[in-house]
């Protein structure tokens, strides 16, 4: 009598409809994988349980959060996880100059400790699998993004937190992948984002804030549709080949990687204004003001 082989199982943080998440839970699905799909509201994820998929309400900030969700998933599967995806993450626009640091700590809860969390509590099931961990990056935390300092630089610390993680966990054969994701289309990118304060009236950025909240307003031009990155990421999941340290994907990442790899700092910056609009009269704003 032959024994059924049991399906291969992953967990994805921030699942929310229209994300990267969602896109990743929905091509999981349909590769035959069991989806643990998550989100702090459980109440966003119906659409994914109607479609046959598990939903737990996860909050990667909150240890207790994570710890249920680790001990629930362990039941259900027996011990094991094959795949974590960690996606949950939050941006913040604003001045370096300007900060509100207990924002910018939320930020860092979110995006860096949360995966950390996700990690600790995941590990055991991850090493009884031989499994894969991915950590979703960014491009900001590689190239300088102007007044997004915090969101880049909690980015950059994941990828390096994910540098040595990957150390550690190859003696258990578990792989772990930083996928450093450029411009991808989902539902919180195409919206038009209200200026969220990124300049005061007191910021040293004033004269150039209606340059300033332009930069932002939308992220979706020329974006790799979140569907195509999703089964690009679900295409390494599934791979039997030694993967890279760093999958560089989402639109403009390819050019980028080769920027940032044979390019100085100061060459790499002084063509900034060429992927981020506006950066330019920005400057030229600002100086002008300074002069007059």
């Amino acid at each position: 009598m032959s024994v059924s082989t049991p399906r291969k199982s992953v967990l994805i943080t921030g699942c929310t409809p229209g994300g990267i998440g969602h896109a990743l839970a929905l091509e999981f699905h349909k590769q035959g994988f069991r989806v643990f799909a998550t989100a702090r509201r459980i109440a966003t994820l119906e659409d994914l349980r109607d479609n046959g998929m598990e939903v737990l309400a996860v909050d990667v900030a909150d240890v207790v959060s994570v710890k249920a969700a680790a001990q629930n998933v362990a039941e259900l599967t027996n011990g094991r996880l094959d795949v974590l995806i960690n996606n949950a993450g939050q941006g913040y626009n604003m001045a370096a100059t300007d900060l509100d640091i207990s924002r910018a700590q939320a930020v860092f809860d979110t995006n860096l400790f949360g995966v950390m969390r996700m990690v600790r509590e995941l590990a055991p099931l991850l090493v009884k699998a031989k499994g894969k961990i991915f950590n979703i990056g960014s491009l900001a935390g590689v190239i300088p993004v102007p007044f997004r300092s915090v969101y880049g630089a909690s980015k950059a610390a994941l990828h390096s937190y994910g540098d040595s993680l990957r150390l550690e966990m190859k003696p258990f054969d578990v792989t772990v992948v930083t996928l450093v994701t450029g411009g991808v289309f989902s539902k919180g990118a195409s919206k038009s984002r209200p200026n969220e304060g990124i300049v005061s009236p007191e910021s040293l950025y004033s004269p150039a804030a209606e340059v300033i909240h332009g930069m932002y307003a939308n992220q979706s031009d020329g974006a790799m549709p979140a569907q195509e990155y999703a089964r690009r990421v679900v295409a390494l999941a599934v791979s039997s080949r030694d993967l890279e340290p760093w999958v560089w994907e989402g639109s403009y990442a390819s050019t980028l990687w080769f920027m940032t790899t044979f390019l100085s700092k100061k060459a790499f910056e002084g063509m900034t204004g060429r992927f981020v609009k506006g950066v330019d009269e920005m400057e030229a704003r600002i100086r002008g003001k300074r002069s007059s």
